[in-house]
């Protein structure tokens, strides 16, 4: 590209209103432009910037955040024929660090955004709009915080469940299964069992299900003191109980629903990333909203640079260390993690998940390396069998051959 026949514009986005600053290809600061968060502005925002520069140049943009804040923006600009690029907000805050002045504002930002996208316009990745990309994020962002939130609740009823039934434990293998939360609904002191004899009970739990043990019922009351008193703790604990309840049933159908069209998006996007052992629909999930779009990374390396899985350098003249810290995105670092654990499990009819991770992890282990590191060595062989499945949009293949070389030679 040759430059001087553009200016280029950097775009700090925001909630309400996104700052742009213009700058020629030699960093001179043509005008400082802001529009309303709102598509129906960004014409008039466009013929703002035109009037800032000369006719004969053309413009390119560079945003931070294309798929969030500048989200609208960025598919507006696509959809006009501009070439928009991604910045990455670390080039951005280098950037600023290396400016003398220590102010910090949405022009000095736009400014920061517009010298990146002078400087690295070659490397820059190219924002694209991919309906179903955002869904997948949407979907399983929104998927991650129910889960986060369904926990949470799970514990508090755990706290509360407690101290109304201190041997609770012993009453069902799942306490959050069908049966045992109908049971906590009706009975969520021990005082509410007082008229209850053991075919009573029985009675009820077989209503839920009816594989349930015929003893069931005997377990329970010879486990509870159903002359305990109801106090007015107790009885303010029975209405947590029974509000923990309903929520974590109106969580349950959030989920549902949001698995079903998180299952679907996934099926419907480029990557075949389910075709290999460990990883179903909502792991896929996780990699695809983290890694965003696979062409802006050069290698394997580079992405596993990305997800915290490759060693830092610290040296200095004749000293050299690398060292494993946390760094990277940590959400995709989780996921490698998530999927090593699966590669390498032994299913109850003692299967291997997957011979290949299996046998590579061992001979790690062989190798004298620890449990830790030996997985963290797999997770950076994972780098790079995810990468080319996504670089090539193909699927998995179990190779022929099982040796630890294959894997170890991978990418």
């Amino acid at each position: 590209m040759e430059q001087l026949n553009y200016v280029f514009v950097g775009v700090d986005t925001h909630k309400n209103q996104h700052t742009a600053c213009v700058l020629s290809c030699f960093h001179e600061n043509l005008g400082i432009i802001q529009t309303p968060n709102n598509p129906a502005h960004f014409e008039s925002f466009i013929q703002d910037i035109n009037s800032s520069k000369s006719p004969d140049k053309k413009l390119v943009f560079g945003l931070e955040d294309t798929q969030g804040l500048g989200h609208s923006l960025a598919q507006w600009l696509l959809e006009q024929g501009y070439t928009v690029k991604e910045i990455n907000p670390a080039l951005t805050k280098r950037e600023r660090h290396h400016s003398p002045n220590p102010d910090k504002s949405d022009e000095i930002d736009a400014e920061a955004i517009a010298n990146v996208l002078i400087v690295d316009f070659n490397k820059l990745p190219d924002a694209i709009y991919d309906a179903n990309f955002k869904a997948i994020r949407q979907l399983n962002n929104q998927r991650q915080t129910l889960v986060k939130e369904r926990t949470k609740l799970k514990n508090r009823f755990h706290n509360t469940i407690h101290q109304q039934y201190p041997e609770y434990e012993k009453f069902f293998s799942d306490p959050f299964g069908k049966t045992s939360m109908a049971f906590y609904e009706k009975f969520p002191h021990p005082a509410d069992l007082k008229y209850y004899g053991e075919s009573r009970l029985q009675d009820f739990l077989n209503d839920q299900v009816k594989s349930i043990g015929n003893d069931k019922a005997a377990t329970i009351l010879s486990l509870v003191d159903k002359d305990k008193q109801k106090t007015a703790d107790a009885e303010a604990r029975n209405t947590i109980i029974i509000g923990i309840i309903k929520q974590l049933r109106l969580l349950s159908k959030s989920l549902e629903k949001i698995n079903s069209q998180l299952e679907k998006a996934v099926e419907k996007s480029q990557y075949q990333l389910t075709t290999m052992p460990g990883i179903d629909f909502k792991l896929a999930a996780l990699f695809i909203s983290n890694i965003k779009n696979i062409d802006r990374f050069e290698s394997a390396s580079k992405l596993a640079r990305y997800a915290g899985l490759a060693p830092v350098e610290h040296s200095s003249g004749t000293s050299k260390n690398m060292s494993y810290k946390k760094y990277g995105c940590r959400d995709l670092n989780h996921a490698f993690h998530l999927l090593a654990v699966q590669q390498i499990g032994i299913s109850i009819h003692g299967k291997i998940e997957n011979p290949v991770s299996y046998k590579y992890y061992q001979k790690k282990l062989q190798e004298g390396k620890s449990q830790k590191v030996a997985l963290t060595c797999l997770e950076r062989r994972l780098v790079d069998i995810i990468y080319a499945m996504m670089r090539d949009r193909s699927a998995y293949r179990l190779p022929e051959n099982i040796d630890y070389e294959v894997l170890d030679k991978a990418g």
